[in-house]
């Protein structure tokens, strides 16, 4: 999140805290459906979600939803940070699920 918070900072000239929050508003990367929620996975219902241990996160989920074809408003950087720092994402899934990312590779 401090790299992210870093990259929008980079994004403008000299910016307060607040300019920083609002640019991150402006392109919904501080719109988060949650993280721990005990439930099954939705492709398999016998085995519990990543969720479920709090360790996947969905963003923005109106505009990036679990579908084909995927539609993304999440910008590349934006996946390539998280992906840097050990996480995998849902735009390869089977149905592709682009407001998902996780700390587990093998899901």
């Amino acid at each position: 999140m401090n790299e992210i918070w870093a990259y929008a900072a980079a994004q403008l000239n000299n910016p307060t805290d607040d300019d920083i929050r609002a640019w991150l508003h402006k392109y919904r990367l501080d719109i988060t459906a949650g993280c721990f929620n005990f439930r099954p996975n939705t492709s398999d219902p016998t085995k519990l979600s990543l969720h479920s241990y709090g360790i996947a996160i969905d963003w923005d989920p109106l505009h990036n939803p679990r579908k084909k074809p995927m539609t993304k408003s999440l910008p590349d950087w934006w996946y390539d940070i998280w992906v840097k720092h050990g996480w995998s994402d849902g735009r390869h899934f089977h149905t592709p699920d682009p407001m998902h990312v996780q700390f587990a590779t093998g899901a």
